[in-house]
């Protein structure tokens, strides 16, 4: 067993929340220690719709506060990760069997438009039924009205947005360690005094004066194993979706539907070079790493798509991959899964002073949850705060990306940090994927292709480029014949449990 490392913070789970809470802290001087018990990112911020919005249907629950603030953080995002974060358009079709009538629809995107304020994207336009088909042709024409386009923004590779936060906090001395299991909160006269947690070196120890954690839809589960005395605090529910190519009658827009056969919202996206249809919304009460998207999810997204876009034809074999995550949502009574609140919470537990669990929470606002949970770390080291620079300061691949070169796949994933990349080696894919490997922390393939390089996003799930990177293992990084094996055979359990 290694010797006990000292930190002001330990944070659990290197999830988007994780990530932006390390960032923060270490910005703000603290020293940091992040541990997962996976890869950064391989949780449930992979899982997403990629969207990065105020949430629109918010409103019909009158989260008027948690829209402003998703719609200020988006503004945020746009500035501090422009390579990353990008305007999207989305077209709402509007028919007379809707259960949002043109109405209804029109006052939630003036409202959406208010608490905007001061937001750089174009405000709502309203469209006849005539221009809404002129527009999108292959949309079903029966009982149409018309249509709303408004902008929000899309996240196209979340889990590079939660690698440059924990990159980041990295240049601000925090370290980083992922695959490390904790595997017990060392309790010491009322406080967590530390974690042990297991890795590739074996049992570890460090020691802290403040715990976070931000394990996501494992956050009970970790207490439980640490046997911290806790009410339930996570009431997940399940988001699956599909990836299909580009289909007949394919919108050139992202369109945000009402299914017909339950009313639930669900979007339709261009992305990555094919769709993204999604999401469902349904309780989870199992092991999180045991999600799976259902076949009566993948039929659900099948034929709600196929009757807003008669063209498709979509079937079964149409499916390129699914995903799916478990939302850390609050836990609650209530029944309807679209009813329970985004927001986020940070609860503290009583019976130990200095531990604090993240409950909730969403992409869109991982930020201002950081600063607010840094300022509670502050409060109990009893320490003044520095100012949070968080929403100033840009993101790694955002340095003097306007003044980078024209758009690329490179600069898509990397931003400015693209220039790195190439001068690693003259073929572009070895670079990459050296690139992975000794500067961003992976530690497997998969590692590699679903969140460094993007390439496992691909419609072939990476596995025609499988080969090439075995080779460039086995040449450059010292990869001997079992090591080779066992990083194909990991690869394929990784992407068949998405597919």
């Amino acid at each position: 067993m290694a010797g006990i490392t000292e930190f002001d913070v330990i944070v659990i789970g290197a999830g988007i929340n994780g990530a932006g809470i390390a960032r923060d802290a270490a910005m703000r001087g603290l020293k940091v220690l992040l541990v997962d018990k996976g890869d950064v990112g391989s949780g449930t911020s992979s899982a997403s719709t990629r969207l990065i919005h105020g949430g629109l249907r918010y409103l019909e629950h009158f989260e008027f506060g948690l829209v402003r603030e998703s719609l200020r953080e988006r503004e945020t995002l746009l500035h501090i990760a422009p390579h990353l974060v990008r305007p999207l358009p989305i077209t709402v079709p509007i028919y007379k069997q809707s259960r949002r009538g043109p109405a209804t629809i029109r006052a939630g995107m003036i409202a959406y438009d208010l608490l905007s304020f001061g937001k750089s994207l174009p405000l709502h336009r309203m469209f006849s039924r005539r221009k809404t088909l002129k527009q999108l042709p292959g949309l079903n024409p029966e009982g149409l009205l018309g249509s709303a386009l408004y902008f929000d923004a899309q996240v196209e590779f979340a889990e590079r947005l939660v690698l440059e936060n924990v990159l980041a906090a990295r240049e601000r001395g925090a370290e980083i360690r992922t695959y490390a299991r904790v595997t017990n909160l060392m309790v010491e006269n009322g406080a967590v005094a530390g974690i042990e947690f297991v890795c590739e070196d074996g049992k570890q120890l460090a020691r802290a004066s403040v715990v976070i954690n931000a394990s996501g839809p494992w956050v009970d589960y970790l207490l439980d194993e640490a046997l911290v005395k806790s009410p339930k605090l996570i009431g997940g529910t399940k988001g699956s979706h599909i990836v299909v190519a580009p289909f007949n009658g394919a919108p050139a827009n992202a369109i945000y539907l009402e299914a017909e056969s339950d009313a639930r919202p669900f979007f339709i996206i261009p992305w990555n070079g094919n769709y993204l249809i999604g999401t469902t919304d349904v309780r989870f009460e199992d092991d999180p790493d045991q999600v799976r998207s259902e076949l009566w999810e993948i039929d659900y997204l099948i034929a709600e798509t196929n009757r807003a876009f008669s063209e498709a034809r979509l079937t079964r074999d149409s499916v390129l991959y699914t995903y799916s995550g478990v939302r850390p949502l609050p836990v609650t009574s209530e029944k309807d899964e679209q009813s329970i609140t985004r927001r986020h919470f940070i609860r503290e537990h009583p019976q130990l002073s200095n531990l604090l669990s993240i409950v909730g929470g969403k992409l869109t606002t991982y930020r201002s949850l950081a600063e607010e949970c840094v300022d509670v770390i502050f409060r109990k080291l009893g320490r003044r705060s520095p100012a949070c620079m968080t929403a100033q300061k840009v993101l790694p691949g955002a340095v003097n990306f306007s003044s980078f070169a024209a758009e690329s796949r490179l600069s898509r994933v990397y931003g400015s940090r693209a220039s790195q990349v190439v001068q690693l080696n003259e073929d572009a894919f070895t670079a990459e994927v050296l690139f992975a490997f000794r500067h961003e922390f992976a530690k497997t393939l998969a590692d590699c292709f679903l969140r460094r390089t993007m390439i496992g996003l691909d419609s072939d799930r990476g596995l025609s480029h499988l080969e090439a990177a075995i080779e460039i293992g086995r040449k450059f990084l010292g990869w001997n014949e079992e090591r080779a094996r066992h990083e194909v055979e990991a690869y394929h359990l990784a992407t068949d449990c998405h597919t």
